[in-house]
């Protein structure tokens, strides 16, 4: 259920300048913690690797938490680099995060 919330405000944030109206607005409130749900999506994404979510949260992991990759010992330069990579991707990223997401959200209030 978790990976589900954090997998629509990773989606809601990568589609920031594509969203209108009140979920554009949401979106720009809950970006100010883009390095945190960037982490989050990432260790919740390492966690679940063998589904879907788990790559699409990893990869929405990357491109949002860069600067804080940069801080991690010996290999905080390869994945910021790796989620530089992957920034011009944030749409089709965005997309599919936010639709899994929502998916696994609503299979689990009806089941």
């Amino acid at each position: 259920m978790i990976g589900n919330m954090i997998a629509i405000l990773a989606g809601l944030i990568l589609l920031m300048g594509w969203l209108k109206g009140g979920a554009a607005r949401f979106a720009a409130l809950v970006a100010r913690f883009d390095v945190l749900i960037g982490v989050v999506a990432l260790v919740i994404g390492i966690l679940e690797l063998l589904s879907l979510q788990g790559i699409l949260l990893i990869l929405a992991g990357l491109v949002l938490a860069v600067r804080a990759l940069r801080s991690v010992p010996s290999i905080g330069d390869v994945l910021a680099q790796m989620g530089n990579m992957l920034a011009p991707f944030r749409l089709i990223i965005g997309a599919l995060v936010l639709v899994v997401g929502l998916i696994g959200l609503l299979q689990a209030i009806f089941s």
